[in-house]
């Protein structure tokens, strides 16, 4: 939901699956990322358990083991 926002502010690389390591330096990052300006990151929010079945489903983080939305 949030990326078609970004790709109107800024252009964004196309998805790189063969890469397995982090990028740890920023010359690295400026290498996959020319003139980026800043990096989104989300987290996990846990939220009381939903009553209806199928908001259950949705909304549980097997991660966290617990009912979240994403932030």
């Amino acid at each position: 939901m949030l990326e078609p926002l970004v790709k109107l502010c800024i252009s964004l690389p196309k998805k790189l699956y063969k890469r397995v390591r982090k990028l740890k330096t920023i010359d690295e990052v400026e290498e996959y990322f020319p003139g980026f300006k800043a990096f989104v990151d989300s987290a996990e929010q846990e939220i009381p358990r939903p009553k209806n079945k199928r908001k259950k489903k949705s909304y549980y983080s097997g991660k966290k083991k617990k009912h979240t939305v994403k932030t």
